[in-house]
């Protein structure tokens, strides 16, 4: 069985979700506390800790957008939209995963989240670019140098949607900076923290510590159905992730609550599966690091040339 379904009178999609609710607390209510002691902690430990807490608001936001905690979708997507990190719109980012999904996964002309080349980019590629493709497929480089290369990108790209007068691109930007605008309000007049130290720790920190998670995720080998990975991580990452590292379950049933995730893995298989396809990771990420924190998992494009 999945999750528990919770009354109709329930604003809650499930009796487990005071668990996602309790998630919700902590991610925006340490936040708070952090801004506000900032000088107690000083630099050295505020901006790390925002670091944790903003992947931790990335993992909260993927739940937000898949139907938890609430029966109603605008009250995820309320509870969704404050944009603790400051650069993703929110609106922009269901809409994509969403489509992500419903994709043929890794499918560089499909998937709008595949890391891998399409055989056009790569043949009007130059040498230098080239080899950020090939760096791009190791860890330390997709966490340090491609978070800010997809950020920028990625905000670019909404953006000239803007320009070419779609509507739900303006939609979603409007919102984003209204709540961008309250956050930075918040943080810099009212709390007094420099913006910097805001943005490194939520913005790029919580990027490095969220782009862990996505590398080893999905890999297309020929022949091969199962795409997805099964990291088995410690306590620490699979909180931190809200067991997103147990990706072949999630694909499985996308709508299933992160704390119904580890039992659902076993009913459909999955650490079977992702042995069978060669993206078991027993070690958890630090197997990932050691296996590729220099070498390549995989060629740039998806047919291996």
């Amino acid at each position: 069985m999945s999750q528990a379904p919770s009354s109709q009178k329930s604003v809650l999609n499930a009796g487990g979700e005071w668990r996602t609710i309790a998630v919700i607390f902590a991610v925006y209510g340490l936040t708070i506390l952090t801004v506000m002691r900032r000088e107690a902690l000083t630099p050295w430990l505020a901006i790390p800790f925002l670091s944790v807490l903003g992947a931790w608001h990335l993992s909260m936001q993927h739940e937000t957008i898949h139907g938890h905690p609430f029966r109603r979708q605008w009250m995820n997507d309320v509870i969704g939209s404050i944009p603790v990190t400051l650069w993703i719109p929110y609106l922009c980012f269901k809409k994509d995963h969403l489509e992500h999904h419903r994709s043929d996964l890794t499918h560089p002309g499909l998937d709008n989240e595949s890391y891998y080349v399409s055989p056009e980019a790569w043949a009007r590629a130059g040498k230098i670019r080239r080899a950020a493709y090939w760096a791009n497929r190791t860890i330390l480089f997709r966490m340090f140098v491609w978070t800010i290369v997809s950020t920028v990108t990625y905000l670019c790209s909404k953006i000239l949607l803007m320009f070419r007068g779609n509507k739900q691109a303006w939609f979603a930007m409007a919102v984003h900076a209204a709540g961008l605008g309250v956050v930075v309000y918040l943080v810099c007049s009212v709390a007094g923290m420099p913006l910097w130290q805001f943005a490194l720790g939520t913005t790029y920190g919580g990027r490095v510590l969220n782009e862990i998670r996505p590398f080893p995720e999905h890999k297309y080998r020929a022949g091969v159905e199962t795409r997805t990975a099964m990291v088995m991580a410690g306590p620490f990452m699979s909180l931190l992730m809200l067991n997103n590292n147990l990706h072949v379950a999630h694909h499985e049933e996308p709508g299933v609550a992160w704390y119904e995730v580890p039992n659902m893995s076993a009913r459909v298989n999955a650490v079977e599966r992702a042995r069978e396809a060669g993206l078991l990771y027993e070690g958890g990420y630090a197997e990932v690091f050691r296996r590729f924190s220099f070498k390549p998992m995989g060629a740039p494009l998806r047919d291996g040339s």
